[in-house]
């Protein structure tokens, strides 16, 4: 009598993930994406003058640094290339994390990106904690390390349809273990891969540390001192009775070259810019008198309007009803466009509305002999 021998069952396959955890974490995945996106509407709105006034937003990370102002200076002196290298990054983020196409590698860029971020701008984000360009980084870290433990792409994801076009043409279920992998990956285990993450992402902290710190401030510039008498600017902002806009006078100016004050006496209301970080550049020793007192950090309380010149990493800002004085050592010939960045449009948006980007009102040139 023989004993009927029964072939060994196939295990159940595994059931597709519904919304559980695999969903969860790729909707985490889409909203770190849509922060990207914000980053990049705001880079490629003309209004924001992301362009422009990349120089002067580098070098207002300059007095905070924990290794002096020398990346930032270096970062100022070559915006070109890197507005446009943290634009495409921006971009490459919102679309990979959006779309869920090349999800893996692009939480390792994202990681690294902001480890070097971080470092580099280590003494503001501590400063002025808040924001997508400066305190966040930490924060986004630890998300990207969720999203590669997680196994983000997995669904909702471009990445899901790559795999699941993958299998379809193998003729294998996508439910099979180990037979279809992730797209964008190799045979890499979750741990080991997550060891690379926390590697890779200490050693970008650490270059963004060793930049900061290896980078002296450039040689020459103001550090050389001005040549010639000091000359003295006197600017008032008052309202301007035809058209009730507030005007900036005079707003084209000639100063010869060396030692140059600068007296802005503010006419206009006090008016609160909350969201500005108000830390004054570009000047000698980098602060400004505000009727008599010396500020690094001009309170955001009471900031009616600005004077900055991107091309000099100059930002200094004007409380209402106040008179500001600051000194500026010129050293290179030439003429130099003046902007008021503080929102102070008359219409329903401040930021775009007149006298906001008004020649003759809120920007105006500044030629230097």
């Amino acid at each position: 009598m023989s004993a009927t021998v029964n072939p060994p069952s196939e295990p159940a396959p595994r059931s597709n993930p519904s919304w559980g955890s695999t969903h969860v974490i790729d909707l985490l995945r889409i909203g770190v994406g849509a922060v990207w996106l914000v980053n990049l509407i705001f880079i490629a709105d003309p209004q924001n003058r992301y362009w422009t006034t990349f120089s002067s937003t580098a070098l207002s990370f300059a007095p905070t640094s924990i290794g002096g102002p020398g990346l930032a200076e270096y970062v100022a002196a070559h915006p070109l290339f890197f507005a446009w290298g943290i634009a495409l990054i921006t971009g490459y983020l919102a679309i990979a994390l959006l779309l869920g196409v090349t999800t893996r590698i692009a939480c390792f860029i994202g990681s690294f990106f902001s480890a070097v971020l971080l470092a580099t701008q280590f003494g503001s984000t501590f400063l002025f904690p808040g924001g997508t360009d400066v305190g966040a980084h930490p924060l986004y870290i630890v998300i990207y390390a969720v999203l590669v433990v997680g196994g983000a792409g997995q669904s909702l994801s471009l990445d899901h349809w790559l795999r699941t076009l993958l299998a379809q043409r193998r003729k294998v279920r996508l439910t099979a273990p180990g037979m279809v992998p992730h797209p964008w990956t190799t045979a890499i285990s979750p741990r080991t891969l997550f060891v690379y993450f926390v590697a890779g992402t200490l050693i970008s902290l650490g270059v963004g540390f060793g930049l900061v710190v290896a980078l002296p401030p450039p040689a020459g510039g103001a550090s050389t001192g001005p040549s010639g008498p000091t000359t003295y600017v006197n600017l008032s902002i008052s309202i301007n009775p035809l058209n009730g806009w507030p005007q900036y006078s005079p707003a084209n100016f000639t100063v010869p070259s060396g030692e140059v004050v600068f007296t802005i006496t503010d006419h206009d209301a006090p008016m609160n810019f909350t969201p500005c970080p108000c830390l004054v550049t570009g000047t000698v020793g980098s602060d400004e008198l505000v009727n008599g007192t010396p500020f690094h950090v001009v309170s955001s309380d009471n900031v009616a309007h600005s004077f900055g010149i991107p091309n000099l990493g100059l930002n200094v800002y004007s409380p209402g009803q106040s008179v500001v004085q600051f000194e500026v050592d010129l050293l290179t010939p030439g003429s130099f466009e003046w902007f008021c960045f503080v929102p102070c449009g008359t219409g329903a948006d401040a930021y775009s509305t007149p006298p906001m980007g008004v020649a003759g009102y809120m920007t105006g040139t500044m030629t230097v002999t």
